[in-house]
């Protein structure tokens, strides 16, 4: 398992922290999440599943899909490809 970045989100309260998969594998260990159910737990965040289990809700930071600073994709016709060939 890989250390992926989380939403940790106790329930019943209405702030979220970021953290990390190991750092909430041990925690979810110190509340007796036996080793395949961790397993399945990572493998639905993974998934970009939100999963519930012990008092928390946890969901996969998704990194950002956008890049900064580009403004337009530069494209180029048939004829700008056939004048390159030539060159």
């Amino acid at each position: 398992m890989k250390n992926i970045p989380l939403h940790v989100n106790i329930e019943g309260q209405d702030h979220t922290v970021n953290t990390n998969w190991l750092t909430i594998m041990e925690t979810l260990k110190k509340r007796s999440v036996v080793q395949h159910e961790l397993t399945n737990i990572y493998q639905e965040l993974s998934a970009g599943m939100r999963v519930t289990t012990r008092g928390l809700t946890l969901a996969l930071i998704k990194p950002s899909s956008g890049l900064e600073g580009i403004i337009r994709e530069t494209k180029f016709s048939e004829y700008d490809y056939a004048d390159m060939m030539r060159a």
